[in-house]
């Protein structure tokens, strides 16, 4: 599984548009206006989860919720 999640770092990509939706709620309550496009930066192996960065957000998602572009 570690493997699969690897190919994920360092790629741009987008998350899916019911992930998207809910980030983008909490965001714009904040003042933010978010962009549909995170760079990876880590996997984390113990919660097979994807660290992902925006330009101003920081989100935690799973492999299946992110697209790669």
């Amino acid at each position: 599984m570690q493997k699969r999640l690897d190919r994920y770092v360092g790629r741009i990509v987008r998350l899916n548009q019911r992930v998207f939706d809910r980030i983008s709620r909490t965001a714009r309550f904040q003042g933010l206006v978010p962009e549909n496009r995170f760079l990876v930066a880590e996997a984390s192996r113990q919660m097979r989860r994807l660290v992902c960065y925006g330009a101003n957000l920081r989100v935690i998602v799973g492999p299946s919720e992110v697209i790669l572009i």
